[in-house]
């Protein structure tokens, strides 16, 4: 099994932490994260003149490789990753959360976007999951993150 733990995961500086009862295992989860790469929704944001933008969020997942760097998680590279996840132990996962709004005229213009790192441990049917923003304003909050990933495992589960 290849390590998926980030060498760089901050041990006792973590912004969120939640434990839940979880049924399945981490080749589960893994398929769940890769189910929600390149998802959106919209938010409203204040700009910079105090004008409220219309801004569109877009969920980019990566997995740890090798302990020192991460690899996009997407369906089509999934058959590969989940040839070296274990049952139970722990993944570490890149959310990167990409901002964007229309100007005037239209056109869609980039705007920084937040960046966390997910710690996920399973061991004896719990499922922890650690958050710690990394890098970005902060738009996106560390119990959102988690709270998105449960509702995506229980919508996984329905289907």
């Amino acid at each position: 099994m290849r390590k998926r733990k980030y060498h760089q995961f901050p041990l006792h500086d973590v912004d969120f932490t939640q434990k839940y009862n979880f049924w399945a295992d981490l080749p589960y989860l893994v398929e769940t994260f890769a189910g929600m790469n390149n998802k959106s929704g919209s938010l409203k944001l204040i700009g910079n003149r105090g004008k409220t933008l219309d801004t569109k969020r877009n969920i980019a997942i990566d997995i740890a490789e090798a302990n020192v760097d991460f690899v996009q998680l997407t369906n089509q590279n999934l058959k590969n990753i989940m040839l070296e996840i274990d049952p139970n132990g722990t993944i570490d996962f890149r959310f990167r959360i990409l901002y964007s709004h229309l100007n005037k005229k239209y056109n869609r213009i980039a705007t920084r976007g937040d960046t966390f790192l997910v710690r996920s441990e399973l061991a004896d049917g719990i499922l922890t999951l650690k958050v710690h923003l990394t890098d970005g304003p902060g738009h996106t909050t560390c119990d959102e993150i988690v709270d998105t990933i449960v509702d995506e495992i229980d919508r996984s589960n329905k289907k």
